[in-house]
């Protein structure tokens, strides 16, 4: 009996078998803040998703999401304990129809983001965007924030605000927040109007000259105008250097003939010679320099 039970308990794991990721469908995420930043620093639509799951989850576990098509994913975060946002393990996206699918491996309860950019629709000086909700997962908390772009004159959303506020000098919109079931979708549409394409940061970019530069352009200075000083100088400098190089010359050589001049006339200020080699004495001389006899006289 004990064996036909054991048998029958494998048969229902090798037919059933369960895992970790095989129950994500059923969480239930905690809260979910969108944030929209039309035109930040880009002339599209900047997209940042943060979300925690409840506090009692089981970990490690990995969780789906979903992003348009046309959507460009550039971030996947984790925040540690200090706020800082670091790389958070996922895996590509992967398109299928309208969407593009990737999975996030979620460790740690903590506030996780994803962020990416979509297309805005351009009409003259209007600018449109839907963005939708549609994931697999209930949210408890939902709410989405909007940044108001620069310059703009005019500005809707649908489901409307329910607090407006200025940090920093920019202005927010958030809408109410509220409670989404699995699988229902949630829809904010977008309208504004704006005077200009000012973005709110826009991206660093390099000076860059207003037209060609040639030998013409104001300020600039140009080498074959001043070739000719140029070698001018060097010749002028080679010939200075000559001048000197001979001069120094010619004081040595002279130095030398009036050296040998003076050691000349010293010796032929004495006529004593050596009695045994012949050598010619200098004056003051007692004893011969090449042989060493005594001198006489």
């Amino acid at each position: 009996m004990r064996k036909f039970v054991l048998i029958f308990v494998l048969g229902i794991f090798f037919l059933f078998p369960f895992s970790a990721s095989a129950q994500t469908d059923d969480v239930t995420l905690y809260s979910v803040n969108v944030q929209l930043w039309p035109e930040y620093d880009q002339p599209s639509m900047l997209v940042i998703v943060d979300f925690k799951v409840p506090p009692m989850t089981s970990l490690p576990m990995d969780l789906t999401f979903r992003i348009p098509k046309d959507a460009n994913l550039i971030a996947v975060a984790y925040q540690d304990e200090s706020g800082d946002l670091l790389n958070a393990k996922f895996e590509a996206p992967a398109e299928s129809e309208n969407w593009q699918s990737f999975k996030i491996t979620i460790e740690q309860n903590v506030l996780h983001r994803f962020e990416y950019y979509q297309p805005l629709t351009f009409k003259g000086s209007e600018r449109t965007f839907s963005y939708s909700w549609n994931q697999m997962y209930a949210v408890k908390k939902f709410s989405v924030s909007v940044l108001e772009p620069m310059d703009v004159v005019a500005f809707s959303m649908q489901p409307n605000y329910v607090t407006k506020e200025t940090v920093n000098g920019l202005t927010i919109y958030t809408s109410e927040e509220v409670k989404v079931d699995e699988r229902e979708p949630y829809t904010l549409d977008l309208q504004y109007e704006k005077t200009s394409l000012n973005l709110i940061n826009p991206p660093q970019q390099q000076v860059q000259p207003a037209g060609p530069l040639d030998e013409s352009t104001s300020g600039r200075v140009s080498l074959n105008n001043f070739l000719p000083y140029v070698i001018g100088g060097f010749g002028l400098l080679f010939i200075v250097v000559g001048a000197v190089y001979y001069w120094r010359i010619g004081r040595t050589s002279s130095k030398r003939a009036r050296r040998r001049r003076n050691v000349e006339e010293e010796e032929s200020k004495t006529g004593a010679y050596c009695a045994s080699c012949g050598t010619r004495a200098k004056t003051g001389d007692k004893f011969c320099r090449t042989c060493g006899a005594r001198l006489q006289g």
